[in-house]
């Protein structure tokens, strides 16, 4: 039954995931321009994806530990826990700049800038053709077109944020020091295939200091890699091959950790440094004979143009965070949730699991 529910989850984010892609190839008339048309795509497509791109690594160095207290060896303990981040307000729309042969006219919603994958859907960019033989393309205006709408990606999961599951084991070693592994299971929901894993180490450094030994709380550090794969298939829109989104994020972080418990229940907290690198590419090729106006209609450009792996970036984010929360312990089994502020975004973790000492 817990893989079940696992798997649904994964799904969820999956499915946001290729939603805010499948339409992206929406952009690519913007580079049927006399000249600069590959730099208008990858303004776009960056502008587009630039916020998610961003949260994945925080995403996924989230929900690492629900204590600071090591095991014993041998030890171990088996949860599964729910990252989610919010998608502030500022993350919802862009601004494109420096697009040659095309403008930005807003968004069909009357937003001054773009929407992003956090944008809400039903609102559109807006591009006008300014020089080529595009400018005259059979719409209305003449010479117009839409880009993607937003992703709405919170549509299915906590309202405001994006949402990773994951599966994750501790297991005690020597001289109080735990490993710490995390998995999620390769599955592949509307195109998207979305794969997670990482590992840490987890050491108590209480035992090292003298004067604290004996007294009634846990410190320890924390220190973890983890990465997360996402391709999602774009064909269906033009005509070509190898048609993908490839998004890759590698992540660090570093964190002291203390925890007291009480009774049944324990209240954790620690504080470090999370970073990630996220790469984005659109690999294939891309016959870019029409673009799309209102009600989704394709009309045909007067000059086509032939994309191949139009777009590849490097999100990198590096910044302070840290991390409160509370666990329940009812016997073997524990609940926990826990908030942490990380990019000056917030994240939440909720999880379930079971531990032997």
């Amino acid at each position: 039954m817990k893989k079940i529910s696992f798997l649904i989850l994964a799904s969820c984010f999956a499915f946001s995931f290729a939603f805010a892609q499948k339409d992206i190839a929406k952009f690519f008339p913007a580079a049927a321009v006399p000249s600069g048309g590959a730099n208008n795509v990858q303004q776009l497509v960056n502008g587009y994806i630039a916020p998610i791109a961003e949260d994945f690594g925080s995403l996924v160095n989230n929900g690492w530990y629900t204590t600071a207290a090591t095991h014993k060896k041998f030890g171990f303990d088996f949860n599964v826990t729910m990252n989610t981040i919010t998608a502030n307000s500022s993350s919802k729309y862009f601004s494109p700049v420096g697009l040659q042969g095309v403008q930005a006219s807003g968004s069909t919603g009357g937003n001054n800038g773009f929407p992003t994958a956090y944008g809400p859907e039903k609102d559109f960019g807006k591009l006008n053709f300014t020089a080529g033989p595009n400018t005259v393309i059979p719409s209305v205006p003449p010479g117009t077109f839409l880009g993607p709408d937003g992703g709405n990606i919170t549509k299915d999961i906590p309202v405001g944020s994006i949402a990773v599951p994951t599966m994750q084991l501790g297991l005690g070693l020597f001289a109080n020091t735990d490993l710490r592994m995390r998995y999620t299971p390769a599955i592949t929901f509307n195109g998207t295939k979305l794969e997670n894993w990482g590992f840490g180490v987890h050491h108590d450094i209480k035992q090292h200091i003298p004067g604290l030994k004996m007294l009634p709380f846990s410190l320890s550090v924390f220190l973890a890699y983890s990465q997360l794969k996402a391709s999602t298939d774009l064909s269906g829109l033009y005509t070509g091959s190898g048609q993908q989104g490839l998004a890759e994020t590698k992540a660090y972080t570093g964190q002291v950790l203390i925890s007291k418990s009480l009774a049944i229940v324990t209240f954790y907290g620690g504080i470090g440094y999370n970073s990630s690198t996220t790469n984005y590419s659109i690999k294939g090729t891309y016959n870019v004979d029409r673009a799309f106006i209102a009600g989704d209609v394709a009309v045909p450009l007067l000059q086509s143009v032939n994309l191949t792996d139009p777009f590849k970036n490097e999100f990198s984010k590096g910044s302070f965070r840290a991390t409160g929360g509370i666990r329940f312990n009812f016997g073997p089994i524990t609940l926990n949730g826990d908030y942490s502020v990380v990019n000056a975004k917030g994240l939440f973790t909720a999880g379930f699991g079971f531990t032997v000492r």
